[in-house]
């Protein structure tokens, strides 16, 4: 088998509605050697092409696509298992097997701390903005019992005895623009200050600030103000960067940052230390910093994220490169090269649908542009394309050197 991961990404609900067949079918008709498969999800609505049983789907919210052992029914707060299917014990022993016998590699897909299932039901372990709105699709990774409960997850999809790899996403804050259900922000504003009004404030958040010695309620009314002058008071400050941010309020503000920071290094760590009990497991990390506005300052992103921390841990890193236009990801890729330094495999996530790609050429443009660097490509999402696209992937492939 190619050593190059090449992957497809796709949900318990397609596996289930369509059978194991015909996910394996697509796998290979697109040429491809592994599948990643969540094992638990946040919230959506999906329209499905191809899908037989359903157009429309809404997962539900923050759900388990597995058993849980015991810790579950006495935790503080519990995700719901999905009841897809009444016996998810033999749904991935089954296709585990399938995957077997067809030379193709079984991956854990697992969501972190975007969550509007448990935030919506639980919102006091919320991030809370600096106006103290709970920001229900956000967990707050500074809450123990948050941590505890992820790692828990992670001991649990470990122990299935599965997987070949496990890939983590969303171990981080989001940005305020999210795309939440029915989100509407009708007016415009910069991204600096879209990244202060995204800032958290929760009391588990204040709580570590006090126990470090600085001042919460001075950097949380400070954002609160800024934003105030900006849309009350029509003053436009100049725009704000990474250097402008380490030196506000006498460098409170940057304490307050690399506390911030701090949390997200934690969980992520607490999770991969976990995952890591089964040494043949390889570990990757989704990275959506491509995405994010500001850009990197070294190896850190506006989500909380350091990679100076990470790449260390893991086998893989696994970047978006979610954008239409092709010579803005260029760019993007450019900035990313230099952000990890080639410390650890990079496999490019792509977006198969649109708006990013309507057609093939657009899709060995994008490939083109990763390919010399890759260690593969996962392409997103078996259940929002079309047939046609699993032949766009096909071909573009095999369009590329023979690397791979």
């Amino acid at each position: 088998m190619n050593k190059k991961s090449f992957a497809l990404f796709c949900y318990p609900w397609d596996i289930i509605d369509e059978g194991y067949d015909a996910i394996i079918d697509a796998v290979k008709r697109s040429g491809l050697n592994s599948i990643y498969v969540t094992v638990n999800y946040h919230s959506g609505m999906f329209f499905l092409p191809h899908s037989k049983k359903r157009k429309i789907y809404f997962p539900e919210p923050g759900a388990l696509y597995f058993n849980p052992s015991n810790w579950h029914k006495n935790h503080t707060f519990q995700s719901p298992i999905s009841n897809l299917t009444e016996n998810w014990t033999k749904f991935w022993e089954e296709l585990s097997n399938k995957c077997k016998q067809n030379n193709i590699n079984l991956c854990a897909w697992m969501l972190g701390t975007h969550n509007s299932g448990i935030g919506t039901k639980y919102n006091e372990i919320s991030v809370h903005n600096a106006w103290g709105d709970p920001i229900t699709h956000s967990l707050c990774p500074f809450n123990s019992e948050v941590v505890d409960h992820f790692v828990k997850v992670s001991k649990d999809v470990v122990n299935l005895g599965v997987f070949d790899k496990i890939l983590v996403e969303s171990l981080e804050y989001l940005p305020l623009r999210h795309g939440h259900h029915h989100e509407v922000i009708g007016v415009d504003f910069p991204d600096d200050l879209d990244f202060l009004m995204s800032l958290n404030f929760s009391r588990s958040c204040m709580d570590q600030l006090k126990n470090k010695n600085v001042d919460g309620e001075i950097i949380k009314n400070w954002v609160k103000k800024i934003s105030d002058d900006y849309f009350n008071k029509r003053l436009n400050n100049d725009k704000m960067d990474w250097q402008d941010f380490e030196k506000i309020l006498d460098g409170q503000f940057w304490q307050y940052y690399l506390i911030r920071e701090e949390s997200i290094t934690n969980i992520n760590k607490a999770v991969i230390n976990e995952l890591r009990q089964d040494k043949s497991l390889k570990i990757g990390l989704l990275d959506f910093g491509p995405l994010y506005s500001l850009g990197p300052y070294n190896q850190r992103w506006q989500n909380g994220v350091n990679l100076e921390y990470l790449l260390p841990l893991i086998d893989e890193i696994h970047p978006t490169f979610y954008f239409a236009d092709l010579d803005f990801n260029k760019k993007k890729y450019e900035i990313y090269k230099d952000v990890i330094k080639n410390k650890v495999d990079m496999i490019p996530a792509i977006r198969t649908i649109l708006p990013q790609t309507s057609n093939q050429k657009d899709l060995t443009n994008q490939i083109e542009i990763f390919n010399n660097d890759a260690a593969g490509f996962s392409f997103y999402n078996y259940s929002f394309m079309n047939y046609e696209n699993l032949d766009w992937i096909n071909k573009s492939l095999s369009l590329q050197d023979n690397n791979i």
